[in-house]
C-alpha cells in the first residue's frame, strides 16, 4: 500500500489516519485532557478513536473515557512500550480498518517512554496505515514545582518527564491554577531548556487544539532528542495491584485508606467504588502526589468496582491486607491481583 498516493491532478495525498500520541507520567491529566478534546469534538465535525494503555490489570481511564459511538481499543500486556509490538499494532489497524474515525488518538500509561512507542509507530510496516502527525506531553506544572518531596522516586521520575517532555510537539503544563504566574513561569521556563522548539500550553487556562495538531506537518524522528539521561523503563521498578470491591464500603473509612497511602510506594491510586451511604451511586477515586478526589460517578452503564494502586517497590502484601481490613474481614474472596510487567 502507497501512503502517498497521487490524486488526479498529480498532487501526493496521505491517506494515513493521523495519530496524536499523548504522554505524560502518572497523574499528570493525560485524560482530562481527552475528556476535553472529547466535549469538543463535534465542532472539528471529525470522528476521533482512541487507544488506551495503562499500567495494570484493568483500565480506569478506559471507563471515563467510554460513551455511546467511541471507538476504544485497549493495548494489554503491560506498559505499551514494553507490550509486544503486535498488540499496539493491532489496535492501530483495527481503528484503521474500522472506518469509525478519522484521526486516532493514543494515550500511553504514565511509565512509558516515548522513544519506544514511537519506534513502534514508525515501523515500516503500520507505517503505511497510520502516520504519527504530533505528540503531546502533559506535565503537572504543580508537582514539578515542588521537587523533593518525597513522594515515590523523585529522580527516576524527573528523568522520564524530561524525556517525555524532549519529544513532544506540544507540551501542556496541566494544574497551573493552582500556580501563580510566576511559579508557571518557572516550570515553563524549565521546560523550554529540554525542548527550545515545543509549544506551550498552560491547562485549564488553554488547549492544544486538535485542528491545529492535525494540520501541522506530520512529525518526523530522525535522531534521538540531545539528553544526558538514557533510555529508561522505569517501571522497572514499579508493581501494581488491582482488588474489587464485592461489597459496598464506608466513605469515611475509605477516604481514610487513600489519605494513609505512603506517597513513597504510591505514586497513583484509582478507581471505582459504592458507599454504603450512598446506595445506587457509584464515585470515582483518585489519589495522586498525595491528593485525594472522590466524586460521583454520572455516566451510564454503571462500571464494574475496582481498585488500582501503582507505585516503586509496591509492598503488595502490606497493602492488601490493608484494603482487606477496609472491606471487611468476612470478604475475603476479593481477587485481589498483583501485576509486575
Amino acid at each position: 500500500m502507497n501512503p502517498t498516493p497521487a490524486d488526479a491532478t498529480g498532487a501526493t495525498v496521505d491517506r494515513r489516519l493521523p495519530l496524536i500520541l499523548v504522554t505524560g507520567f502518572l497523574g499528570a491529566g493525560k485524560t482530562t485532557l481527552l475528556l476535553r478534546w472529547l466535549s469538543e469534538s463535534p465542532a472539528t465535525g471529525l470522528r476521533v478513536g482512541i487507544v488506551m494503555n495503562e499500567f495494570g490489570a484493568d483500565s480506569v481511564d478506559g471507563q471515563l473515557l467510554r460513551r455511546p459511538g467511541l471507538p476504544i481499543r485497549q493495548v494489554d500486556g503491560g506498559c505499551v512500550c514494553c507490550a509486544p509490538d503486535s498488540e499496539l499494532d493491532r489496535a492501530c489497524r483495527e481503528l484503521v480498518r474500522s472506518g469509525e474515525c478519522d484521526y486516532v488518538v493514543l494515550e500511553t500509561s504514565g511509565l512509558a517512554d516515548p522513544d519506544s512507542v514511537i519506534d513502534v509507530l514508525t515501523d515500516p510496516d503500520l507505517v503505511t496505515e497510520v502516520r504519527l502527525q504530533a505528540v503531546v506531553t502533559v506535565v503537572d506544572a504543580s508537582w514539578f514545582s515542588r521537587p523533593g518531596d518525597g513522594s515515590g522516586d523523585a529522580i527516576g521520575e524527573r528523568v522520564l518527564a524530561r524525556r517525555q517532555v524532549e519529544f513532544a510537539h506540544v507540551v501542556a503544563l496541566s494544574r497551573c491554577d493552582l500556580l501563580s504566574p510566576e511559579e508557571a513561569d518557572a516550570v515553563e521556563q524549565s521546560m523550554r531548556v529540554w525542548n527550545p522548539s515545543a509549544q506551550f500550553v498552560r491547562l485549564p487556562f488553554g488547549l492544544p487544539e486538535v485542528g491545529a495538531l492535525l494540520q501541522r506537518p506530520s512529525a518526523e524522528f530522525t535522531e534521538e532528542p540531545s539528553s544526558e539521561a538514557a533510555k529508561v523503563h522505569l517501571h522497572a521498578g514499579y508493581r501494581s495491584l488491582t482488588w474489587r470491591f464485592p461489597v459496598p464500603v464506608f466513605r469515611k473509612e475509605f477516604t481514610d485508606f487513600l489519605c494513609g497511602l505512603d506517597p513513597k510506594q504510591v505514586v497513583r491510586a484509582k478507581g471505582f467504588v459504592r458507599f454504603r451511604e450512598a446506595p445506587g451511586k457509584v464515585f470515582v477515586f483518585q489519589k495522586v502526589w498525595g491528593h485525594v478526589l472522590v466524586e460521583e460517578f454520572p455516566a451510564k452503564p454503571d462500571p464494574e468496582t475496582f481498585g488500582v494502586l501503582i507505585g516503586p517497590d509496591l509492598d503488595v502484601t502490606r497493602h492488601r491486607e490493608r484494603i482487606r481490613r477496609v472491606i471487611g474481614t468476612a470478604r475475603i474472596g476479593l481477587g485481589l491481583d498483583a501485576a509486575a510487567p
